[in-house]
């Protein structure tokens, strides 16, 4: 899989269980149980799936490397609920990752809901590229405080009424 980042900081890579290819010194992923560890929060990333509750996301420290939330099929939308609760309810600032079954159409839904990065095979990356440069403007806000276009054409209007 190809790592696809949606911002311009980057995104790190995240070593699994049995993972030869990844650096020695990247976060390792791990799922809740992985947490109780003696390893810093820092060296680790949460791996979670779609069935996991809101309330267990009250319980993922802010210090992890990141959260790697699993998409079993591309038509399961739980995934887009979880990265949203953690930004908007949990006010997580780490790296949210999208794994699994995550198609170009989705780009700018995963962007919007809070994601940072997504593995993709190496085959979609310039689809997803493409995707992400699509609609530039939107017309509802998101949970990154992009302006809506309303709230741009408002803003116009006083500024140029003074």
């Amino acid at each position: 899989m190809a790592l696809i980042s949606f911002n311009q900081s980057g995104a790190l890579l995240w070593r699994k269980d049995g993972d030869e290819d990844a650096p020695v010194n990247a976060p390792r992923l791990v799922g809740f149980d992985g947490l109780s560890d003696s390893d810093a929060p820092e060296t680790l990333a949460l791996h979670i799936d779609t069935e996991t509750s809101f309330a267990a996301l009250a319980d993922i420290p802010d210090a992890l490397a990141g959260v790697a939330i699993d998409f079993p099929k591309f038509n399961d939308g739980r995934g887009f609920s979880l990265a949203v609760r953690l930004r908007k309810d949990f006010a997580y600032r780490g790296e949210i990752r999208a794994i699994g079954h995550v198609i170009p159409d989705q780009a700018l839904f995963l962007l919007r809901a809070g994601f940072d990065s997504a593995e993709v095979p190496p085959q979609r990356l310039d689809a997803f590229a493409a995707a992400l440069k699509r609609f530039p403007a939107f017309y509802q806000t998101d949970v990154r405080g992009q302006i809506s276009v309303a709230h741009r054409r408002h803003t116009a209007r006083a500024t140029a009424a003074e």
